[in-house]
């Protein structure tokens, strides 16, 4: 049998010597295009580009962090009160007659100038027509203020905080008197104050009159058609609670040169108001309704109130007020958390009670909604402003010939407000209420106690600006 050849078996081969073939079955061509290549160098620019994403990341976490814990320090106490010192550092009269270091924003430099000028004072002097202290002193003009109207108590009691008292002369009249930079005014009031009751040899007058309605009306024109009448009337002022429609042109018939009115003091936005002739005056508190001049020690900055807000109002037909009360006593927090009351009939006065109760729900609210009335300038903007509560306005225009801008003198001085223009924005800002600390709700009464206060201080220059260009003009 013949022995079969024997083949040599073949080897193996290991991995490693099969893995050399195949790199060596790469050309350098193929090698190239995949170290060189788009797609390479594509996925190199994404890998740099998440990198430096990273990088900007961090960097904006570590600025908001810090942001952050700054806020959180400013807060963490209320501004330290500290007695007044004889440095020359300028700091704000705060309440109880506390000096506080605060920023109040745009306004701080006006508020602390405001602060340090002269404030009317008030004369102890004899009431002669010449006006004369006696003994050398320089003689002033002297100005006669008749109030016929409350705003002419918002003027003398809350901006030129002037004191009055019984006419010993005259049965229902109270008097005072208060000494300017160039003139005297004197001031009467009350029922009693009437054409045949007031001094007839008066050469200058501030004569504030009610314009609201008809029956107003009447009784305003009863003094100036008697002022007409003299046989040389007073240079006259006349400031006036104008129409809520700004419906105001029964005035035109005495205005200079055919009648003795120079100059208009007007409230809401009558279109005509140029700041030479017509000069627009705020509306103010209630004063005919007794609404106080609130303390400053009765305001608390620092101690938190009891409600979120409060809505206080008449619930005219087909108002937006039926809206938002609906709102306030259907949403759980709001009725949980806001003073609601509401009337269906309008009352023209207050008893001392409710009139108390009012002003402690101010006194008590972080807020105070301010639905607009007849006209959208309301006198609870300001009785809000007065106890450190913010207003939220409803910012619209209301029916009639006003100007399409309201409140236009209040935002000319930049108020510390909430301006909506629906009800339905009041959701969000009740939801920012919450997240509020007590430390910011705080320093919010004290710029909005301080911005009122700055600005009736802004109202009573303008009030004498005025007057006193009225004087020294040449005849």
């Amino acid at each position: 049998m013949q022995r079969r050849s024997q083949q040599p078996t073949p080897k193996s081969k290991s991995p490693n010597q099969m893995s050399g073939k195949r790199k060596r079955s790469l050309s350098p061509s193929i090698v190239n295009d995949m170290t060189k290549g788009p797609y390479y160098i594509l996925r190199r620019v994404l890998v740099g580009v998440c990198f430096i994403q990273v990088i900007i990341t961090g960097f904006l976490a570590i600025c908001i962090f810090n942001s952050a814990f700054s806020s959180v320090r400013g807060i963490e106490s209320l501004p330290e009160v500290k007695p007044k010192t004889s440095t020359g550092k300028q700091k704000i009269k705060g309440h109880g007659g506390q000096v506080i270091d605060f920023d109040i924003g745009e306004n701080e430099a006006a508020i602390v100038l405001s602060q340090h000028e002269v404030k009317p004072n008030r004369l102890e002097v004899k009431w002669d027509e010449g006006g004369s202290n006696g003994g050398g002193a320089v003689t002033l003009p002297v100005v006669e203020m008749w109030s016929k109207a409350a705003i002419g108590t918002y003027l003398w009691q809350h901006i030129l905080e002037g004191e009055e008292s019984l006419d010993e002369l005259i049965p229902g009249a109270t008097v005072g008197e208060l000494t300017m930079p160039a003139f005297v005014l004197r001031y009467r009031s009350g029922p009693g104050i009437v054409p045949e009751t007031v001094p007839h040899d008066v050469t200058h007058l501030v004569l504030v009159v009610n314009g609201r309605t008809e029956e107003k009306i009447e009784h305003a024109k009863v003094w100036l058609d008697d002022l007409i009448t003299w046989e040389k009337p007073p240079v006259t002022i006349l400031l006036m609670l104008g129409n809520e429609k700004c419906e105001n042109h029964w005035i035109d018939k005495y205005m200079a040169p055919k009648g003795p009115v120079t100059s208009v003091l007007l409230t809401y936005d009558d279109p005509r108001v140029d700041q030479v002739t017509f000069h627009q005056w705020p509306l103010g508190v209630a004063t005919y309704r007794q609404f106080p001049v609130i303390e400053e020690e009765k305001i608390s900055p620092e101690a938190p109130r009891k409600y979120v807000c409060n809505l206080r109002a008449t619930l005219h037909p087909n108002s937006s007020r039926i809206a938002l009360h609906n709102f306030l006593k259907n949403d759980d927090f709001a009725s949980a958390s806001c003073f609601i009351s509401v009337r269906e009939n309008w009352l023209p006065n207050e008893t001392p009670e409710s009139m108390k109760d009012y002003v402690e729900s101010l006194l008590q609210s972080d807020l105070t909604l301010c639905p607009a009335g007849m006209n959208t300038e309301t006198y609870r903007v300001y009785e809000a402003l007065s106890a450190g509560s913010t207003p939220v306005i409803e910012d619209i225009t209301t029916p009639g010939n006003c100007d399409a801008k309201p409140w236009r003198l209040l935002k000319k001085h930049g108020p510390p407000v909430i301006w909506v223009k629906s009800w339905e924005q009041l959701p969000k800002i009740l939801a920012k209420e919450k997240r509020y600390s007590k430390q910011y709700k705080a320093l919010r009464r004290l710029r909005v106690s301080q911005w009122y206060e700055w600005f009736k201080l802004k109202m009573r220059d303008r009030f004498i600006s005025i007057v006193t260009s009225l004087l020294l003009r040449p005849a």
